[in-house]
């Protein structure tokens, strides 16, 4: 056969693709898995809009200088501060080393434990999205 002759019979061959028997489940199952997806994208991505443009407007409608200097701003982040190492303080306390304190020093041990964290949560969504595909 020469080559004149295979391409013509090749693009032929190849022109449409053959049904499957279970072609109609396979799209609804993948239909719905993207439909799935997306509404919980949009819910996500809606919900941390709101609470992003809610703590914008808070902020932007009680930015002031108090009489030391201090936005709220700043003593809002010092308060988030202090009820984090609450937080972390109390956990650590249930998990036996509770002289572990983050806000001491240059606070280098707390940058690697909100590093190692996001590494967690880095791995966790690598072995998710491995396991959907």
């Amino acid at each position: 056969m020469s080559a004149d002759e295979f391409d013509p019979m090749i693009e032929r061959l190849f022109a449409q693709s053959p049904r499957l028997a279970d072609e109609g489940l396979f799209l609804a199952t993948v239909q719905a898995s993207m439909e799935k997806r997306s509404r919980w994208r949009t819910l996500a991505l809606t919900g941390a809009g709101l609470v992003g443009g809610v703590l914008a407007v808070r902020e932007g409608v009680n930015f002031n200088f108090s009489a030391d200097g201090e936005t709220t701003l700043t003593q809002g982040v010092r308060t988030a501060a202090a009820t984090a190492q609450g937080a972390a303080q109390s956990g650590l306390e249930g998990l036996g080393v509770g002289s572990f304190d983050l806000m001491d020093g240059s606070g280098m041990m707390a940058f690697w434990i909100v590093a190692g964290a996001l590494v967690a949560v880095l791995a966790a969504g690598l072995v998710k999205l491995s396991q959907d595909v």
